[in-house]
């Protein structure tokens, strides 16, 4: 590497960045470019079947990635304080989808809720007990029983960056939609429930679109380059 490059005599951050390479490698990361993929258990009922249980996610707005916290604990040793790791811990990633006229995302919350929870968020069977106080209640609510091989309903949340020009979009890690002779990186994020789901505020002043917004809480996060 030298301290020239095409874009003056003396250009130190050219060279850093390498923008005389012929693919820039080197440069920062765009936060525009991404792409996000769910693979959803073949035990659960989609309201919607017609994407299917793997599908990657266009209407989507952003997407927060997760954070990692490193925890550690102070320990005394002969009077000299000693740090000791103790666990990662990783936060849920926060995933902004825009509420379509076809109720894209609306059907993937209403299969959610439905898998977990007997009154789900769409129309109850039963309707709930007017008055607590008689002998017998029926209610619709409380928890699903869900198979151990079905716990969770997205199996795989995937966020793929691609880095270069010649990159496409690439799917689950081993498949043919994996292959592709671009650059980037895949965030997979396992085994992911859903801790919290924000609609938006209607507003007659506001033309802006009408968002949910989604967090994920995974199990485990691995990074891959491709």
């Amino acid at each position: 590497m030298g301290i020239t490059s095409s874009t003056g005599p003396l250009n130190a951050a050219a060279s850093i960045y390498g923008v005389d390479d012929l693919v820039m490698f080197k440069k920062p990361r765009q936060k525009f470019n991404f792409s996000v993929f769910m693979e959803i258990d073949d035990a659960a009922t989609l309201s919607d079947e017609s994407y299917g249980k793997s599908f990657v996610f266009d209407r989507v707005s952003g997407v927060e990635l997760p954070d990692y916290q490193y925890n550690v604990t102070r320990l005394n040793q002969y009077n000299h304080q000693r740090f000791v790791t103790t666990r990662q811990e990783i936060s849920p990633s926060s995933i902004t989808f825009y509420d379509t006229v076809d109720g894209h995302f609306q059907n993937l919350l209403t299969s959610y809720a439905s898998y977990y929870y007997s009154q789900g968020l769409s129309k109850l069977k039963s309707p709930f007990a007017s008055n607590a106080t008689t002998g017998v209640i029926n209610t619709p609510s409380g928890l699903n029983a869900i198979n151990s091989l079905g716990r969770f309903f997205f199996n795989r949340i995937i966020i793929t960056t691609t880095d270069t020009r010649e990159s496409v979009f690439a799917g689950p890690p081993n498949t043919p939609a994996a292959a592709g002779d671009g650059r980037g990186r895949r965030i997979i994020m396992s085994n992911c429930m859903m801790t919290n789901v924000t609609h938006d505020r209607l507003d007659y002043s506001d033309s802006a679109p009408v968002t949910f917004t989604a967090q994920f809480q995974p199990e485990h996060v691995a990074f891959e380059n491709f």
